[in-house]
């Protein structure tokens, strides 16, 4: 999987969880702290992989979001939570020491970071498959 699809895969999930709206026990809490959460629902629109400025900017914000929704997740959540916060976590800490402009080192150490982390897409998509069932 390249890069991009894994993006958006995270996106996806983040986006679905942000659709919930319910409020109570642990299911319920994870659900209205992403409906609180604005802006999760768009934190990868426009992603640009080789531009490691405006990338970080979206990620940085999404990872704190990320472990907010980690702390109001019910425990059958938190392992799949966990693993797109690392992902995100690793392409912040690969982005950060790269220089503006150069778009291909960019984009190879994004991929890198993807095929270290295989088990985002399945993450991603249980969590998008708990917010269609609980929230």
């Amino acid at each position: 999987m390249t890069h991009l699809p894994m993006v958006a895969a995270v996106a996806l999930a983040v986006s679905v969880l942000a659709a919930c709206n319910d409020d109570g026990g642990s299911a319920d809490a994870l659900c209205a702290a992403v409906a609180e959460g604005d802006g999760l629902s768009t934190a990868f629109q426009g992603f640009d992989p080789t531009d490691p400025e405006a990338a970080l900017e979206q990620l940085r914000p999404a990872r704190v979001a990320l472990g907010d929704l980690l702390d109001e997740a019910p425990d059958g959540m938190r392992d799949d939570l966990q693993v797109e916060i690392d992902y995100v976590q690793a392409l912040i800490d690969v982005l950060e020491p790269l220089e503006p402009g150069d778009a291909a080192q960019t984009a190879l150490q994004v991929q890198a970071v993807t095929d270290a982390h295989p088990s985002v897409a399945e993450a991603s998509a249980t969590l998008e498959a708990f917010a269609e069932r609980q929230c």
